[in-house]
């Protein structure tokens, strides 16, 4: 390693570090919102105790981790600035990646004091956001074209969608379910010292099981990217490329693509995509980065890569360029794109491991605030087990449709707008308006609040210490 790695000694190495043990309690705070959806039916309906309840759910949630890739975690990470992403090694990016965690870490944790179901995604996006916007502001850019604005459409879409596809889920799977149920006992609130049929118990059962699963699928990848991004700045010559990737085989295979990707380039004259391809060209004929290089030829690679693939998604989005490819091009240029996505999103099994942990650990210690929210407060009377299978099977539909798109939704929003959904559809009992109101309103907040004080705090910190 040379002189590139940031020492721990550092201001910045111990900065990274701090924000590292942040994310990995924001993960926990993650733990005490989202995760604690997931058991909240199973608890209300008696089918589960709470410790066997968190227990499932902190299993499921490890599951949905391991088998959820990481495309909704580097969904998240390519919002921030290019430099972040590159890997960050300079005292002010710290500063402003700090400002960034501890304005969610801030937000969520305020919002699961006040038993608030808050989403951490939103949390996360206006905190990415705000913190672009900081690292902008401190260097006299422009804060508007700092913003990765691309990515951030497809997640405000999925974002505003999702829960609306749950609650009408919610609605209709309530109204199919009383419509062909039998068992009067399904649309009772279950006593204190009841348990539910066996039948009952096993659909509440698998139905938490299901949620806990597209959570840690979805949710539990948001700290893996912004985990990533603390190791590609301290040790960039060992998380800054994938590893597996680094063979002569597959470095050939990059050199080759990248040769194909300029020729495209010199046929469309596409100044940006021609200027970032013959810089990644020039890096890669001169073998500058080799298997187990150093720091400064991983760092500079891992740069010109993600250069690269901006460029080529910009060229991909304009159909007016895009026109001008034949098939055979648009597959090439197709190909480039998801192979320089390869190069650098690599993550190792350890940070999954230390996510679900995280996740599992946070729903142990703070679920009984959320839980006893949707559970008792969402409608005029306590949860019964149909409203319970309604809004889980209507969360693990709406959140696998996100996973299969690589989009982050909120584990929170889809749930709680399930429950309304199946409240709506439940003759004879109400929604509760204080409740929904309170949560519409820190639904409306938190992307513009986590915004203002990720801005606010990154250029704080950028004055204080970068």
């Amino acid at each position: 390693m040379d002189q590139l790695i940031v020492a721990f000694s550092s201001f910045t190495g111990i900065m990274l570090i701090t924000v590292f043990i942040l994310i990995v309690i924001q993960e926990a705070i993650n733990g005490f919102h989202d995760a604690a959806n997931a058991i909240a039916t199973v608890i209300y309906a008696n089918a589960l105790t709470p410790m066997q309840a968190v227990s499932l759910a902190t299993v499921f949630n490890f599951l949905g981790v391991l088998i959820g890739g990481t495309a909704v975690a580097f969904s998240l990470v390519y919002l921030l600035p290019q430099n972040m992403v590159a890997g960050i090694n300079t005292q002010g990016e710290a500063a402003i990646f700090a400002a960034m965690i501890v304005s969610a870490v801030i937000w969520n944790f305020g919002t699961w004091w006040l038993s608030i179901p808050n989403s951490t995604t939103h949390a996360y996006i206006g905190s990415i956001i705000g913190a672009a916007m900081a690292d902008a502001f401190v260097h006299g850019q422009s804060v508007a074209g700092q913003i990765n604005w691309h990515q951030g459409e497809k997640i405000m879409i999925a974002l505003i969608v999702s829960p609306i596809v749950g609650f009408l889920l919610g609605f209709l799977l309530l109204k199919v379910i009383r419509a062909t149920a039998k068992d009067g006992a399904l649309f009772e609130p279950v006593g204190e010292n009841k348990k539910p049929t066996k039948g009952i118990r096993s659909v509440l059962i698998a139905g938490a099981a299901g949620v806990s699963l597209m959570h840690g699928s979805n949710d539990g990848q948001k700290s893996i990217g912004l985990m990533m991004i603390v190791l590609f700045g301290l040790f960039p010559a060992v998380y800054g490329l994938d590893p597996d990737r680094l063979s002569e085989r597959d470095y050939a295979s990059l050199k080759e693509t990248v040769v194909n990707v300029e020729s495209i380039a010199q046929k469309l004259s596409d100044s940006q995509l021609l200027e970032t391809t013959a810089g990644l060209n020039a890096h890669l004929g001169g073998n500058q980065h080799v298997v187990g290089g150093t720091d400064e030829t991983s760092v500079a690679t891992r740069r010109e890569i993600l250069d690269l693939h901006t460029s080529i998604t910009k060229t991909l989005k304009n159909e007016v360029i895009a026109s001008k490819l034949s098939a055979a091009e648009m597959q090439q240029l197709q190909y480039a794109h998801t192979l320089m996505r390869d190069f650098v999103e690599h993550v190792p099994f350890w940070i999954i491991l230390l996510s679900a942990i995280a996740l599992g650990g946070g729903t142990a210690v703070g679920y009984q605030r959320i839980v006893t929210t949707l559970g008792e407060k969402m409608g005029s009377s306590r949860m019964n087990p149909a409203q319970g299978t309604a809004a889980q099977i209507s969360a693990v539909i709406s959140i696998g449709l996100a996973d299969a798109g690589g989009l982050p939704v909120s584990t929170t929003h889809v749930l709680s707008s399930s429950v309304i959904g199946s409240v709506a559809a439940t003759p004879k009992q109400t929604i509760n308006t204080h409740t929904l109101a309170r949560i519409a309103m820190t639904w409306v907040t938190t992307l513009p609040g986590t915004m203002i004080l990720s801005f606010a705090l990154g250029v704080v910190f950028f004055v204080a210490f970068g």
